[in-house]
């Protein structure tokens, strides 16, 4: 019997090699899981003080920086607050962002090292600053995929076998009343 002549049996033969491929990727524990955080005000965690956290039990601890978490980030408008490469995952200015408790709780359910590239800002608008075409403004899009290239250039450079995981993305309050983005 010639593979040849048994198509079939190639074609099983490859999809069951793929299916095994797959799954050896997938439960990889050594390469770096990135997340990428992006949005407004909420994304930022402007509402949300560090010096609030002992007042909800669930948070406690966030206001210390999780060292085994890769973080890196630019956030705000003007005055933007930039880590400059990659850093340890901890509150910037002083409010807790959501990457924050999704962190802690990501690294208890998983083994693989994680990283998060977060470009946030408040008082942004989706049609003007975030806009993908035409941006405005503080062109929120750009800089976001500028931050995602840069620190993805930098895992490469470091070595760091990575793949993107997953993108969050948090709503503000600035758009609300935008009747183009109205029903």
């Amino acid at each position: 019997m010639t593979l040849s002549k048994h198509p079939t049996i190639v074609l099983l033969f490859l999809w069951i090699l793929v299916l095994s491929l797959q799954a050896q990727q997938n439960n990889d524990d050594e390469t770096l899981r990135v997340f990428i955080f992006a949005g407004q005000s909420n994304m930022v965690g402007s509402d949300s003080k560090v010096k609030d956290i002992k007042r909800f039990p669930p948070f406690e601890g966030l206001g210390a920086p999780q060292g085994k978490v890769l973080f890196s980030y630019c956030i705000g408008r003007q005055n933007k607050m930039r880590s400059n490469g990659w850093v340890a995952l901890e509150h910037v200015n002083n409010v807790v962002g959501p990457e924050l408790s999704f962190a802690r709780k990501v690294t208890q359910h998983i083994k693989a090292p994680i990283a998060i590239i977060k470009c946030a800002a408040g008082g942004t608008h989706l049609g003007g600053d975030w806009n993908p075409d035409e941006p405005i403004g503080f062109k929120m899009y750009p800089l976001t995929l500028d931050l995602i290239k840069s620190s993805l250039v930098d895992l490469d450079k470091r070595g760091i076998k990575y793949r993107i995981e997953g993108f969050m993305w948090h709503q503000g309050e600035n758009d609300m009343f935008e009747k183009n983005y109205m029903p």
